[in-house]
């Protein structure tokens, strides 16, 4: 069976049911009788289909249940779900009428014993208005069926609707004035809607609150894990600073283009408390595959919360720890050179922010997950979108960072061997990890108690 998939991968074109065929053919034909070999083949020829349409559901768990678009959360995917669904269902009524009438012709007109001395052609009819003038008028029906919804839900999905506004706008959920009698936000913006911006980059996506003080600009912005409020609609607008990306939260959401040099809007909405999975739907370069992003939904509460924690600056290691010696490690090695650490290192500009490295749930574009497996499984058995309770792993964390950034580097394994690329062709890899020395210039090596320190530095950016 093992040899029947290799060929399916190789085997383009028309070339790939024939080959499937006959290897599933050929083994079976040494051990049974004629007979029960030309059955085989027979099945074997109708059941290749079928067999390639379930291979196509192989993938990464999280990718495909986690991100079913049958599942929708929140009032832009159901709007599109209620589309696809008027669509499935007038093409079902469709291949039931067309398929009954070929059955019926084929019962009907079938040959029968006598019929030599008839014509072999029948007699056709042409000319008939009222089924010319029907079949017609039934096409454009069905096409007026479609198209109608289709655009409904483009408008609806486009920008937040007057109704959602109401009860989303700042000043409906979110005191101006905090507790501590801070401002959250800036008086001018208290009637719109929540805002953030999303940048697509190779291979991850930056978001940024500009209403809350969460930006790039201010040193306070968010790589790869998107929080919003419950029930509340949020408006996106949507740049890149390289590639076409694509922003896509099937269970929120439908996919947006992110264009270079132009800024597209969307708005999603969450009804759900919960952990959610998002990727880049558009072909952008070596990781493309490997550019997810996470959507943490949270109560309003909680969200003030998490808006505090992260303009707050990262906490300082003790002195003489191993932290200590791994912030060393960080300024020596240019780290600091791409990464902002709110509070000590500001000079980042291109990679993702790290001030809060240690509290994300995931590294490396969303592609290495940070959280407590047992306890991850445990909610995953109940069926249950409560993802966001899971803690962050420490020990999974730690395992995580030597992993990403040894392959980022040359730095080499217990074996000697040097570390896989967990995202090939990130920038980190491929530029950021050059070590300048007067005019010579070579990779930045990591030894192996580098690696260790510097991730218990990276530990305690929380």
């Amino acid at each position: 069976m093992h040899a029947v998939v290799q060929d399916c991968a190789l085997s383009r074109g028309r070339g790939l049911q024939r080959t499937i065929f006959l290897r599933l053919s050929e083994q079976f034909a040494l051990h049974a009788s004629p007979m029960f070999s030309r059955l085989f083949q027979r099945v074997a020829l109708y059941v290749a289909p079928l067999y390639l349409f379930l291979l196509s559901g192989c993938s990464k768990e999280e990718l495909t249940v986690r991100q079913s678009t049958l599942d929708p959360k929140g009032p832009v995917a159901q709007m599109q779900y209620d589309v696809f669904m008027d669509t499935v269902w007038l093409v079902v009524v469709l291949f039931a009428l067309v398929g009954g009438l070929l059955v019926y012709a084929v019962i009907k007109f079938r040959a029968r014993p006598g019929d030599e001395n008839k014509p072999a052609i029948v007699e056709e009819g042409h000319g008939n208005p009222l089924i010319e003038i029907g079949l017609i008028t039934a096409s454009i029906a069905s096409l007026v069926f479609i198209a109608i919804p289709t655009l409904s839900a483009i408008w609806y999905t486009h920008d937040v609707p007057d109704e959602a506004v109401p009860t989303s706008k700042l000043s409906a959920w979110y005191p101006r004035v905090g507790a501590d009698g801070k401002e959250n936000y800036p008086k001018s913006v208290e009637e719109e809607v929540l805002i953030v911006d999303v940048i697509g980059k190779q291979w991850w996506f930056r978001f940024e609150y500009p209403q809350l003080g969460l930006t790039s600009d201010a040193k306070h912005s968010v790589p790869n894990e998107l929080v919003i409020p419950k029930g509340k609609a949020v408006r996106i607008n949507l740049r890149s600073e390289d590639v076409i990306h694509s922003f896509w939260i099937p269970k929120i959401a439908g996919k947006v283009d992110l264009m270079p040099g132009r800024k597209n809007i969307m708005w999603i909405q969450a009804d759900q408390v919960g952990h959610y999975y998002g990727q880049c739907a558009e072909f952008c370069g070596d990781s493309h595959a490997y550019m997810l992003f996470r959507v943490e939904v949270v109560e309003p509460a909680a969200f003030d919360a998490w808006v505090k924690a992260q303009k707050a600056p990262a906490p300082e290691p003790t002195p003489g720890s191993k932290a200590a010696k791994g912030k060393e490690v960080f300024a020596a090695k240019t780290c600091a050179m791409c990464h902002n650490v709110g509070g000590q290192f500001g000079a980042g500009m291109f990679g993702p922010d790290l001030t809060h490295l240690a509290s994300r749930k995931s590294l490396a574009g969303a592609w290495l997950d940070n959280r407590d497996p047992v306890a991850q499984l445990a909610l995953e058995k109940k069926e249950q979108n409560t993802e966001a309770s899971v803690a962050v792993d420490p020990a999974k964390l730690k395992a995580n960072l030597i992993k990403w950034i040894g392959s980022s580097g040359t730095s080499h394994g217990a074996d000697g061997k040097p570390t896989k690329d967990v995202k090939p062709g990130n920038r980190m890899h491929n530029y950021a990890m050059f070590n300048v020395v007067g005019l010579k210039v070579s990779k930045q090596q990591f030894t192996a108690e580098e690696l260790d320190v510097l991730a218990e530095y990276l530990l305690t950016l929380k």
